[in-house]
């Protein structure tokens, strides 16, 4: 076969290289190296046609050759530097673009490999250094001030990056990896709506990369857009399955959306991916908790102190779970030793002092919220932990200014209200003033506080109350001179408004002059009559039950535990001339189908009705009684604030309302108090509850 001059075979094999047909390319090419093994040209083609073919080892191999024929060639140095950093060789890339510059110093294509194999071997320095000599060489491209910023952005000068990712963006408005590196540093530096304008315009240009979605991804839930987050993430995932730090990422969207058995899901693909990686186990034990599942929670805190012991974050997490689960001294520790790690961690200081008043030791809970003020003086959290211990102490002049602190808290979000109308603060004169009060918070929480109103209009106000649409009819037997509207109608102009629960700071309320007056809410006359005509065919004491209060609200601490179970009410079902009737709303009352007693247990009114005219059956029903057992709901303060006779079961760290140790109320002379011994222990109080009632059922 006659076979061409190896010129030839060059040019044969640059044309079958533009075409795309490598292979041929480089069987042309091996074969004119056969008949020229000193052929530095034809050793140099075939190594960069097997570096595109996806052969770099054999590409390296075949440039060193080229090297050793032609030592003075600078493109061949770079193009061994390309294969040796495909081969994951990047100290000895770099060496060969460096080779590469100091052989042809305008060499533009060198310093810009150089500076990135050494960006992969994590010499930032030196690799700016190399990119900005590449830039002086070619001012005008885009891809290289690019590169400027992305050095200058890993050694932390982060101003100076956006600064060159603009240029690279304006150099080239096309460009979309200038737009994604801007957003991701604003994301870094917690300039999240900028991120998103730079993100969205990188993914205008790009729309199917799974990095631009998965960073606006970010940027949307760093502001509270999570399901459009989630949304992100998943056209991310379309893309790149695989990508443990996106699943996570999903997990964390979807605890902002409170999906959280979709969150478990997502946070155990991220860790199938992942192995123990520390977020994912930290995250994972976060959602555990929000299900509670707090044993495994705990365990998941576990894991992840193994891999990073030093982490106040899961520490703390960690002794909220042991809390949880009743391990309480444990719990204890676990915040000491997060604020020794991180003196400044404000939530360890909140949740040990919370613990420590659980534990009944109030002194040290008082030093403790004191430490954690020390720290953050006007973290609200703390100042609403402090106020309600004081509150429970009995220390109202003390309390009632950090009870404000209330009007901060996250989880109240709703009560913030915002108006135009001056704060009446008690020192304003409201003779002949006109004033709004809202009500806040939970129904009992209105139903104790609404008494405050007759002292407003005794002073000369003109009251305007804004109530829950629930209470509203009730409200009306307060006797008021003012206006009463339900919250949602519109709000009338007054001159001063004041949100109810910050009466009695205004009022400068001691436990020696809390307003009295009980009965100061009436049940309907005809209605009450109507109830004890019904319950006359009962026999013996009538004593009505409830049993649980607001299941949402007491996910808070402060009020986590105060419902009983309906079962540890047995020992009432037990006694002779006595009659129950339930008083449970809500999902609750089917408690009553599984209780030994259920029976026992007459329900006569509907335990979903919730209407405008629920409340006013309740009070005429509770009128009709001879007693009330209940824990600390709203049925609580409705027997109060009706006077009507009624017990109160308490768990062992009750809310500050019923004070400490005391078996009556200041706040309700007809009620009257049972508490735990021991946190948990309802047995105990339930046969002491039962007791009194044989002695008053005869």
């Amino acid at each position: 076969m006659i076979r061409g001059s190896v010129s030839e075979e060059l040019r044969q094999a640059h044309a079958l290289q533009a075409r795309g047909r490598l292979e041929e390319a480089a069987e042309i090419l091996r074969q004119a190296i056969a008949r020229e093994p000193r052929n530095a040209a034809a050793r140099h083609l075939l190594g960069i046609t097997l570096g595109r073919i996806g052969r770099p080892e054999e590409a390296a191999d075949c440039l060193r050759k080229a090297i050793e024929l032609q030592p003075s060639n600078p493109t061949i140095h770079a193009n061994l530097g390309s294969a040796l950093s495909a081969l994951g060789q990047h100290t000895e890339a770099a060496g060969a673009y460096q080779r590469a510059a100091a052989l042809k110093p305008d060499f533009l294509a060198a310093f810009r490999g150089r500076g990135q194999a050494l960006m992969r071997i994590g010499e930032a320095g030196e690799a700016l250094a190399s990119f900005q000599h590449a830039m002086r060489l070619a001012p005008g491209d885009a891809q290289i001030h690019n590169d400027v910023g992305v050095a200058l952005e890993r050694l932390g000068r982060r101003r100076e990056a956006l600064e060159s990712f603009a240029r690279a963006a304006a150099l080239n408005p096309y460009y979309p990896e200038a737009y994604l590196n801007r957003g991701a540093v604003e994301l870094h530096e917690q300039r999240y709506e900028q991120a998103l304008v730079s993100l969205d315009r990188a993914l205008e240009l790009q729309p199917r990369s799974a990095a631009i979605l998965a960073n606006r991804g970010n940027a949307l839930r760093a502001i509270g857009r999570a399901a459009e987050a989630l949304a992100s993430y998943d056209q991310s995932l379309a893309i790149r399955e695989g990508d443990a730090g996106l699943h996570h990422n999903r997990a964390l969207a979807l605890i902002s959306l409170e999906r959280y058995p979709e969150a478990l899901a997502a946070i155990e693909r991220a860790r199938a991916l992942a192995g123990a990686e520390f977020g994912v186990l930290f995250h994972r034990g976060v959602i555990l908790a929000l299900l509670e599942r707090h044993d495994e929670a705990l365990e998941s805190f576990d894991r992840a102190l193994e891999l990073e012991p030093s982490s106040p974050q899961a520490r703390s997490n960690r002794g909220v779970e042991l809390g949880h689960l009743g391990r309480f001294e444990e719990a204890l520790a676990e915040f000491e030793k997060t604020v020794k790690l991180r003196p400044d961690y404000i939530d360890a200081y909140n949740s040990a002092a919370s613990t420590l008043k659980g534990l009944g030791r109030h002194g040290e809970a008082l030093a403790m919220f004191d430490r954690g003020l020390a720290v953050a003086p006007d973290h609200a959290p703390t100042l609403w932990g402090k106020a309600l211990l004081l509150l429970a102490m009995g220390e109202l002049a003390q309390g009632w200014p950090l009870y404000e602190a209330r009007l901060r808290l996250d989880y109240l979000h709703e009560y913030r209200r915002a108006f135009a109308m001056p704060r009446w603060s008690g020192v304003e004169d409201i003779a002949g003033r006109s004033i709004l009060i809202h009500a806040e918070q939970g129904l009992g929480d209105t139903l104790q506080f609404c008494r405050y109103l007759r002292l407003l209009e005794a002073a000369g106000a003109r009251v305007v109350f804004e109530v829950q649409p629930q209470l509203a009819e009730l409200m009306r037997s307060l006797g008021l001179r003012g206006t009463l509207i339900t919250r949602g109608e519109p709000v009338p102009r007054t001159d001063y408004q004041c949100p109810l629960l910050s009466l009695p700071l205004a009022l400068r309320t001691r436990l020696d002059s809390i307003p009295g007056g009980a009965p100061y809410v009436r049940a309907d006359a005809d209605r009450v009559a109507a109830w004890r005509q019904r319950l006359g065919v009962m026999p013996g004491l009538k004593i009505g039950l409830n049993w649980q209060g607001k299941p949402e609200a007491e996910k808070q601490a402060w009020i986590r535990g105060r419902s009983y179970p309906l079962a540890c009410a047995a020992p009432l079902a037990r006694l002779r001339g006595v009659s129950l009737i339930s008083l449970q709303k809500g999902a609750a009352a089917s408690q009553r189908n599984h209780a030994e007693f259920g029976g026992a247990l007459a329900e006569v009114i509907d335990p979903d009705d919730t209407g405008p005219q629920a409340m006013m059956e309740t009070a005429a029903l509770i009128s009709a009684l001879d007693l009330v057992i209940t824990s600390d709901t709203a049925v609580a303060h409705l027997a109060g604030a009706l006077g009507a006779p009624a017990w109160i079961v308490l768990h062992a760290d009750p809310d500050w309302r019923w004070l400490l140790e005391r078996s009556d109320s200041p706040w309700y002379p007809t009620l009257r108090l049972f508490r735990q011994s021991r946190r948990g222990d309802w047995t105990g109080v339930f046969e002491s509850v039962a007791r009194e009632a044989a002695s008053l059922a005869g």
